[in-house]
């Protein structure tokens, strides 16, 4: 394990949270496999740690969860529910470092999103942006500036968590492409009036919904 983790490819900041989350999932004198470690737990510690650097907790901790399983190689750390256990010794080949745009070129692609979040438009200095693959390197995605965009910490950790295990096109995706596919918002009246119509069919809300747009545009030709 000391093997394994003396070669972490992630940043030196996020070296302490990757050590701490294994001490959990592989204590000391504990067999594999490891114990069951909550979410709640695992919350917990990396709050505390974060705390005692002068550091707020994280929104998102569990996105050094899915870097240690997934940069890190650490593949046999499973999630069962709210808990997470480590089942083997196992670790795969570690992918390449993250990478950053060079400092002009993020400046430029900051720019062009006006210094905002290319999801939920908040601005700098209000938010503090950082760059995000618009598709995943694990799906493909590459360095070239179209493949990158501004998001602020929030939006980067929920995008993240949506790419988890997603099979989707990112060429059409709301969160790799916002100014593009961002989710259609609903007013509240039409939401209940889409609901009654719905149940009296007897269908699903969206079937409906889809239904009355495939009608409006055959009409329209």
């Amino acid at each position: 394990m000391d093997d394994a983790t003396a070669a972490f490819v992630g940043s030196a900041a996020n070296k302490t949270y990757y050590r701490l989350i294994l001490d959990m999932l592989w204590p000391e004198g504990h067999g594999i496999p490891g114990p069951h470690v909550s979410q709640a737990e695992l919350r917990e510690a990396i709050d505390a740690a974060r705390q005692a650097e002068g550091k707020k907790p994280y929104v998102d901790p569990f996105r050094r969860m899915r870097e240690l399983q997934g940069e890190e190689g650490f593949t046999s750390i499973i999630k069962e529910g709210v808990k997470y256990q480590m089942t083997s010794l196992e670790v795969t080949a570690k992918r390449e470092p993250r990478a950053k745009p060079p400092p002009k070129m993020w400046e430029r692609i900051k720019a062009k999103a006006d210094f905002r979040c290319s999801h939920c438009g908040q601005q700098e200095p209000d938010v503090k942006l950082s760059p995000d693959h618009r598709q995943p390197r694990a799906r493909g995605g590459s360095n070239d500036e179209e493949n990158w965009q501004p998001l602020c910490e929030q939006c980067n950790n929920l995008k993240s968590s949506a790419c988890q295990g997603c099979n989707m096109n990112c060429m059409t995706c709301s969160w790799a492409y916002p100014e593009t596919y961002k989710p259609i918002s609903i007013a509240d009246d039409n939401k209940v009036q889409i609901q009654r119509a719905a149940e009296k069919r007897g269908v699903h809300q969206s079937d409906l919904v889809n239904q009355i747009l495939r009608e409006h545009f055959n009409s329209s030709r």
